[in-house]
């Protein structure tokens, strides 16, 4: 029962966070409507809304943050199940060296 109850309150607390955090964005993106115009060595690429061009680089940050977790997760559960191999290698060899010893000791 309090468990539920915990759950149920993590969920109220992320959806109050979340609002906020829309609120702030709408916020910034209604005061912020001024044009920056973007050259890249020498070409002029086009003109963008400061919010716009803020939130497409939070998104992009998003995104790059996503695929270096990804890759690092894979990589650790690569390593991970080479050592659960590994492990599961040594214990058979334990096993087995445990009943030859006992086979040892009962022949005499």
């Amino acid at each position: 029962m309090m468990t539920a109850l915990v759950v149920w309150m993590k969920r109220g607390l992320l959806l109050v966070l979340l609002l906020i955090l829309l609120v702030f964005m709408v916020s910034f993106a209604t005061s912020n409507t001024s044009e920056v115009h973007l050259q890249l060595l020498g070409w002029d690429l086009m003109s963008i809304k400061t919010a716009s061009l803020a939130v497409m680089s939070f998104i992009a940050g998003g995104v790059v943050g996503i695929i270096v977790s990804v890759v690092s997760i894979s990589r650790l559960q690569l390593k991970n199940s080479s050592l659960m191999r590994k492990l599961a290698r040594r214990d058979k060899e334990l096993q087995k060296l445990r009943s030859s010893s006992l086979k040892g000791l009962t022949d005499a």
